[in-house]
């Protein structure tokens, strides 16, 4: 009888831990290895932790990879964010690689990974979004600076090169819940991410607070597209000086606000290291039928008529080559005195490129300011756009740049625009999504 007893407990305890172990509780990761299909992700992963090939997670509140650790997530992997009230800021969900820690996420063009909603109708501010913390040089003052969404996450130091890991052929959709009462999570944050790190065919698809962002940093973008962000679709502060090539921005007509908005610091707006991106072949199609409101939830048809198709200010650089910008309410805006001064100093130029729209500036600029901020061979159009665009493709030579000379990070074509009618690569697969 004691060993039938001893039997069944020792099948019970088996068929316990096996239900445990398939149930996907969402606790920490303590242990290595690959996670089943259907795991509920939630706490820390401080172990080397594998997202099979295909398979379907749910995401809980604020994951965070720590300890060194590298979270591998294979093509075809889906994760879906667990919902909640927009004004439960403590249970938001997102991710986020910790400095000293790695992301190895690589899909393909007709296998991405994907971030979104689990919600039965999603919707713009469902859940966060992704956010990689680095070691690459910052500007505030220490060289640090607190993660805007990582509780007790610092970030930043004197490692331009180090790796945070690999995105590619990843997607995110629904994001920019806000972790407190002011601050809204972005699609893709990059906080002093260093250019060890590879990150190329990156998607956002609605979110309610910036496509993808920059905080510092020398990490490098190529292949970007960005759909529907209410507020910027492309942002930078904290002195990035990254490269970046083949990017698509593209407005909704609900909210919107810039298709890039450029800062250098905004406390102190002549620290170093400068904002000083280098970036060429970049297609933003803007809205004048969209709302700006800081608040999305209370645009209404007052906030329409202000989309910026540039607003550079707070002493950022920046040269850009390559451009093809139409279709906002606004072209450039220059804000603040360093970066007037920038501009004077060809380090913030505007070059080999087209502005369309029936505002070429915002605020009325020297023509000094407006010879030597446009360089070499741009076109500033009063039409609503350029003959040559069927909505975000299309490109011309007239006037271009081979890119690949200015810097060798830069794959080599001479034409202004981001995609060529010949080779449109956002269609190729379902990587990016357009609605």
């Amino acid at each position: 009888m004691k060993q039938l007893r001893f039997l069944a407990l020792a099948l019970l305890a088996a068929w316990n831990f096996s239900c445990d172990k398939d149930s996907g509780k969402g606790e920490d990761i303590t242990k290595e290895g690959e996670l089943p299909n259907g795991t509920e992700i939630s706490g820390d992963i401080s172990k080397n932790t594998l997202l099979k090939k295909g398979n379907t997670y749910t995401l809980r509140g604020g994951v965070h990879v720590t300890n060194g650790a590298t979270l591998t997530i294979e093509e075809g992997v889906t994760v879906k964010a667990i919902t909640n009230s927009k004004t439960d800021f403590a249970n938001t969900a997102y991710l986020l690689v910790e400095p000293g820690s790695k992301i190895h996420a690589v899909g393909t063009a007709n296998a991405p990974i994907v971030f979104t909603s689990n919600a039965a109708t999603p919707a713009p501010q469902d859940w966060g979004g992704i956010i990689l913390c680095g070691k690459a040089p910052i500007n505030p003052q220490g060289g640090t600076a607190p993660s805007e969404m990582g509780s007790g996450v610092v970030y930043g130091g004197n490692e331009p090169n180090d790796n945070s890991g690999t995105l590619k052929y990843v997607r995110v959709e629904y994001t920019g819940k806000k972790q407190d009462a002011s601050k809204e999570h972005n699609g893709f944050t990059f906080e002093g991410v260093g250019n060890g790190t590879t990150l190329e065919y990156l998607a956002v698809y609605k979110g309610a607070d910036d496509g993808i962002e920059f905080f510092g940093g020398t990490v490098n973008l190529k292949y970007a597209v960005v759909v529907g962000a209410q507020d910027d679709l492309f942002d930078w502060t904290y002195g990035w000086s990254g490269k970046g090539q083949y990017w698509v921005g593209i407005q909704g007509n609900d909210v919107a606000d810039r298709g890039i908005e450029a800062d250098n610091n905004g406390d102190n707006n002549a620290l170093s290291p400068l904002s000083s991106p280098l970036l060429s072949n970049i297609t933003l199609v803007g809205s004048t039928e969209a709302k700006t409101n800081d608040n999305p939830d209370a645009a209404t048809d007052a906030d329409k008529g202000k989309t910026i198709g540039l607003k550079l200010r707070a002493g950022t650089g920046g040269k850009m080559y390559n451009f093809v910008v139409y279709g906002f309410n606004h072209g450039v805006d220059i804000q603040h005195d360093i970066t007037v001064d920038n501009a004077l100093k060809d380090k913030l130029i505007f070059a080999n490129s087209d502005l369309f729209g029936p505002n070429p500036f915002k605020s009325s600029l020297s023509s000094l300011v407006q010879s030597v901020f446009f360089k070499n061979a741009v076109t500033v159009g009063a039409g609503s756009k350029p003959s040559y665009m069927n909505g975000y493709i299309g490109t011309s030579t007239e006037g271009a740049v081979n890119p690949s000379t200015l810097d060798a990070y830069f794959t080599g074509g001479q034409f202004k625009g981001a995609v060529e009618t010949g080779r449109n690569w956002v269609s190729e697969g379902t990587w990016a999504r357009l609605q």
